[in-house]
């Protein structure tokens, strides 16, 4: 399987006829609107290549934005990243492949919704296992800790992680691995679905795109997020209003049995 692959079938499936409006790039979320769709992406920081392209996104169509999340330079891609998003993560299409569950679509607090994160709803399955997860999330590691075996890997290590590079020895010996959708940006997940093609591998966050060509791949679960404010999501972006983008969205929870 060549699962660099999952990237065309992605974007051969965006609109040429929806066009971006509005975005932004921010720290630490890139932000796009077309309409009334609202696609979000963690900005991946890579800035040693030159962009692709050489104009605004405005006025862009979705499917031509999506081309660049090939891109190497990181806010392009996380442009691009967002268009796709704003696409396949709208509720419509959410709620087509089941991904809101009845407390999902309910859920109205943001302490409500934040009890529907991956890492909560995994947390039984995970008791006494081997479990690594790809980037760094708020509040887990605490709980998490003491009930499994538990590496996390990052690009930009603090104590007590592993390397990103430790993913070609670490992956292949798991039961779960969970990784940020920010790896679909810049562009390690297809390495890491095929390092974790013997674990439960489950993309979570706010940059997963809910596209279930991904199942084909090795996901054996999408835990992402749709955006339901538009305006919010402008705002925290635009103006820096925290980092919590949970507020303008909810979180969605897809697994492969719709398809």
């Amino acid at each position: 399987m060549n699962y660099w692959n999952l990237y065309d079938e992605i974007i051969d499936g965006l609109p040429q006829d929806i066009y971006i409006d509005d975005y932004a790039v921010g720290r630490p979320w890139t932000y796009v609107r077309a309409g009334d769709l609202v696609g979000i992406c963690m900005t991946i920081p890579a800035y040693s290549r030159p962009r692709l392209r050489k104009e605004s996104f405005l006025g862009c169509s979705l499917r031509e934005a999506g081309e660049y999340v090939r891109s190497w330079q990181g806010q392009e891609a996380s442009i691009a990243a967002a268009a796709i998003n704003a696409f396949y993560n709208q509720p419509s299409k959410v709620e087509a492949m089941q991904g809101f569950h009845g407390e999902d679509a309910s859920a109205e607090t943001l302490d409500e919704r934040k009890k529907l994160e991956a890492f909560a709803m995994y947390t039984e399955q995970i008791r006494g296992k081997k479990v690594a997860v790809i980037g760094h999330f708020p509040n887990f590691q605490k709980k998490w800790e003491p009930i499994c075996d538990l590496s996390i890997l990052e690009m930009q290590p603090e104590w007590g992680d592993y390397p990103a590079e430790a993913a070609e020895f670490l992956l292949p010996q798991q039961d779960f691995v969970f990784m940020t959708g920010a790896t679909f940006a810049n562009k390690t997940m297809p390495r890491l679905l095929e390092l974790s093609k013997n674990a439960v591998t489950v993309l979570v966050g706010p940059s997963v795109p809910m596209h279930p060509c991904l199942f084909d791949y090795g996901a054996n679960g999408l835990s992402g997020f749709t955006a339901t404010d538009a305006a919010l999501a402008a705002d925290l972006v635009h103006f820096g209003y925290g980092t919590d983008i949970a507020s303008c969205g909810k979180m969605a929870d897809v697994l492969p049995h719709f398809v």
